[in-house]
């Protein structure tokens, strides 16, 4: 072949090439008979008619057929049942005429002994090693279901808790928190060589069990108080007869210290991956875990001796709480037994991805997910998201059908291992990682829809914060009563709120910590997040979660008969969340709100330099000026970014790709390579989960963190560490701030 020939070849290839990629762009990707009007649809403003339509389609009798169906068997992570749970799902997301995929990974999973005899139990033992009591192996069967099914409810556990069997004095050690067991050393206790008992609430159970071991216990049984899961200034009718929690009710739940397979962490559990030796794994925790109904807790601290607790410290059992250590009176020369028979095993989990293609923007995702696995039965967790999610998926295949296609791509997740440790999600996004990172626009995550049916608790990034309102305001009241004339889920929100929040000022969104699947999204690639759920009057019912939480007693039942008028609620959170995905996924501009963030975290940062740990980091000798350059940097970067966009031409489709951009990658600029000190995995320096509560959230985390070391042991040498955390939230934000403008200059 001649050198002309060469040079033609090539030019011609390198013109294809380019041609195709602007082809797909500008969705020139389906066919030629789509290449004339490309330019007039990527220019055309999305018709609101659908989403009248949308919201019209989905309904309440549609959403309680689908949790009757997702609540027939327990679906446990792992097992056959969720398997076939899956397959349910991808079979009907297929028949939408969604594009499905199912990921498997094979990860680390915890489950009881299913041996005869290896029974996980809490015994009083007699000087003679006689049983004088027993903690009961099954929550008591009092429903049809549970009775039915109960070759297939697994017995209640904590998963990944230690093995054995130990013996020693009992000692109450409140909620297993930190300022708790610090209390307790203050007093003069020892738990060395001790078993504790706490009970639920406040923290992460994997926390406790973490703090458990630290101070020295032998072994952590955990129990469900009343005080926190049956009170109510009303009448408290359980389980079956109400929603509080029986004397039997047990949370199950996993103690792992991180989210993602244990053995594979910071890297997906995909057939390539290196696996570290289980006895490797810092995740693990490495003490006995094991939790009891509170009927078989009073029976141990009915027995207790030793000073009494103060009023912060008691319970709503009836009885006198005490410290310990040991028994009293005729019980004070028997001990208490426990014996951990759970095992950590191998297991796949499965993902199922269902996408509705883009029509302008097929490399622009817009996620929507919910996890698929339950301790149990699941109705509210998570069966009362998972319900929400699948009827807009529903809702959009009818729309679909009715000739609309989403600008950008939306992605529906249903998430399997969730419940021992965030691991579906994480492995997936830990494998699609540098895919999401330039391809994402935000992740709309629904655990359960439904705690209560009083007031939405909603936690997001802040630049969602305006769409969450905007959508909020179109979707009618599921209050039938209408008690106070409002109309909407934002008048509810709002008016329910007060009076912690002035009446002219916008419903609290608060600030996302972990503990679900919007985790991995935030903190590994950096992603917008929101998370919703319905809750309780929590003054009228002052409880630490819903009092069913993680028990056999989550049942169809529990919701349709229970919850009055739940499935409206439940409607109302799936209707918000397609608002939601619709603007996302079909605005010309994303409606995301640079100058709500900044100022934000311009608010963020003054209440933490201004406030007590500011106040310390001043009398260390740090200095805030760089900070507080770069948080004013980021204001004025974003309120000019915001003129721009007023004045953004949208007739020019690369302007507009250029900005929503810009928009979308601004969450990827609060995130740190290395990790937050000691946590690879907790990436964003904005929000975190706090290390003493991996639930909440916490502002500028690595800084909280490091004054709380120093303030448990002021070494001077720490000071070095506060200094470091602060230069680089500092770099990030100014990081931020050059994202925002116009054309940074880099040379």
């Amino acid at each position: 072949m001649s050198n002309q020939r060469v040079l033609i070849s090539i030019s011609a290839s390198v013109s294809l090439f380019i041609g195709i990629g602007f082809g797909v762009l500008m969705g020139w990707y389906s066919g030629p008979d789509r290449v004339p009007n490309s330019y007039d649809r990527a220019r055309k403003a999305p018709d609101e008619m659908v989403s009248t339509a949308l919201l019209n389609e989905m309904n309440e009798e549609s959403i309680r057929e689908i949790l009757r169906q997702l609540t027939r068997n327990p679906h446990v992570a792992g097992t056959p049942q969720n398997f076939e749970l899956a397959k349910d799902i991808e079979a009907d997301w297929k028949a939408y005429g969604f594009e499905t995929t199912m990921h498997t990974y094979h990860v680390l999973l915890s489950f009881p002994s299913t041996k005869q005899g290896e029974n996980n139990t809490v015994q009083i033992l007699s000087p003679n090693g006689t049983a004088v009591f027993t903690s009961q192996l099954y929550e008591e069967r009092l429903d049809d279901i549970s009775r039915e099914k109960s070759a297939d409810i697994l017995p209640p556990f904590n998963a990944y808790s230690a093995a054995g069997i130990f013996t020693g004095d009992l000692m109450y050690v409140n909620y297993a928190r930190v300022e708790d067991f610090q209390e307790l050393e203050s007093l003069g206790y020892n738990l060395t060589g001790r078993i504790a008992i706490a009970r639920y609430g406040k923290i992460f159970r994997g926390d406790k069990a973490k703090f458990a071991a630290q101070y020295g216990a032998l072994g952590l049984i955990l129990y469900s108080d009343p005080a926190d899961y049956a009170k109510s200034d009303g009448p408290i009718e359980t389980y079956p007869n109400g929603i509080f929690l029986p004397g039997s009710g047990t949370q199950r739940g996993s103690c792992m210290d991180g989210n993602g397979d244990p053995l594979t962490q910071v890297y997906p559990s995909v057939a390539s991956a290196y696996r570290l030796p289980v006895e490797e794994s810092t995740m693990l925790p490495t003490i006995p875990i094991h939790p009891i109904g509170y009927d078989d807790a009073a029976q141990l601290l009915s027995k207790m001796e030793g000073d009494e607790v103060p009023r912060a410290w008691r319970g709503d059992l009836n009885l006198t709480y005490r410290y310990g250590p040991g028994f009293g009176d005729t019980f004070k020369n028997m001990t208490v037994k426990m014996a951990v028979y759970t095992k950590n095993q191998m297991a796949d989990i499965w993902n199922v991805i269902g996408v509705i293609r883009g029509a302008i923007e097929p490399d622009r995702y817009v996620l929507i997910g919910n996890h698929r696995d339950a301790w149990a039965f699941g109705a509210m967790d998570p069966g009362s998201g998972s319900a929400a999610m699948l009827e807009i998926s529903r809702a959009m295949s009818v729309q679909m059908m009715n000739g609309w296609r989403p600008r950008r791509s939306i992605m529906f997740c249903s998430w399997g291992g969730e419940e021992h440790g965030l691991i579906g999600s994480t492995e997936w996004v830990e494998e699609f990682a540098k895919i999401l990172g330039v391809r994402a626009v935000a992740y709309l995550n629904l655990d359960s829809a439904i705690y209560g049916t009083y007031v939405p608790d909603i936690g997001a990034t802040p630049n969602l914060n305006t769409l969450i309102y905007d959508a909020a305001k179109k979707i009618p009241n599921p209050d039938p009563t209408h008690e106070n004339g409002e109309e909407t889920l934002y008048d509810t929100w709002k008016a329910r709120q007060r009076p912690t929040v002035p009446a002219e000022e916008d419903p609290t969104i608060v600030t996302l910590g972990s503990g679900s699947d919007f985790r991995p999204f935030l903190q590994i690639a950096g992603i917008s997040v929101i998370d919703f759920v319905y809750t309780y009057d929590n003054v009228k019912t002052p409880i630490a979660s819903y009092p069913t939480y993680h028990s056999v007693y989550e049942t169809f039942y529990l919701v349709d008969e229970l919850y009055p008028n739940a499935f409206k609620y439940i409607l109302a959170a799936g209707r918000l969340y397609a608002e939601i995905l619709r603007r996302l996924s079909d605005d010309i501009v994303l409606p995301l709100d640079v100058v709500g963030y900044a100022t934000a975290v311009e608010g963020y940062w003054a209440s933490l330099r201004d406030g007590d740990i500011g106040s310390e980091m001043a009398a260390g000798g740090i200095s805030f000026d760089y900070m507080d350059s770069a948080i004013s940097n980021f204001s004025s970067a974003a309120e000019k970014f915001n003129t721009r966009l007023e004045q953004l031409d949208t007739n020019d489709i690369l302007a507009v790709r250029r900005m929503n951009d810009q928009l979308m990658y601004l969450e990827r600029s609060f995130i740190d390579p290395m990790g937050l000190t000691g946590r690879p995995t907790t990436k964003h320096v904005v929000f975190a989960p706090s290390s003493k509560n991996a639930y909440a959230g916490e502002k500028f985390a690595a800084i909280v963190d490091a004054m709380f070391d120093i303030a448990n042991n002021p070494d001077p040498k720490k000071w070095d560490l506060v200094e470091k955390e602060l230069s680089i939230v500092t770099y990030l934000v100014q990081s931020a701030a050059n994202l925002l403008e116009p054309d940074k200059r880099v040379c």
